[in-house]
């Protein structure tokens, strides 16, 4: 898929009760390395892609998303994790403080070798916790906040 302003991304849970498209281009991809994400994603680190939450549309399966609120962050900033309640896939976070829906991209079923947007994340975030065995490459180097 070539990056366009139009473009449609699919995405769906591991069961695959839950669908979902992304319309348009991320406002930004990020590694996010705490222990929240960390333990939510059940890896070493979370892959995040930052979109407008009016261009993350759910097709199937909305009765099968549960959420649980979040207000033990490192950033003090409460999020509203989103997950499917059948096989517990994380699908995305909502930060109450800013405007956009951030997408797990392990949720996202396009291929995104092709997608420069979501190619290369464009920084990482709270390093400090990063695993020591861990190599990222990024774009934009590191951050310790939003």
């Amino acid at each position: 898929m070539s990056p366009t302003s139009s473009a449609v991304r699919r995405g769906s849970c591991l069961c695959k009760k839950v669908r979902f498209e992304m319309r348009g281009q991320p406002k930004t991809y990020l590694v996010c390395h705490c222990l929240n994400c960390q333990k939510s994603s059940g890896s070493a680190f979370m892959a995040n892609a930052f979109f407008l939450p009016k261009d993350v549309v759910i097709t199937q399966g909305k009765d099968h998303i549960k959420t649980y609120a979040d207000s033990n962050t490192k950033s003090g900033q409460p999020l509203i994790r989103s997950f499917c309640g059948e096989c517990g896939s994380s699908l995305f976070l909502r930060n109450v403080t800013i405007d956009l829906t951030i997408v797990n991209t392990g949720s996202i079923d396009d291929k995104l070798e092709t997608d420069a947007s979501i190619k290369v994340p464009k920084r990482e975030l709270f390093v400090e916790d990063k695993r020591p065995w861990l190599s990222v490459e990024t774009n934009g180097g590191t951050k310790a906040r939003l």
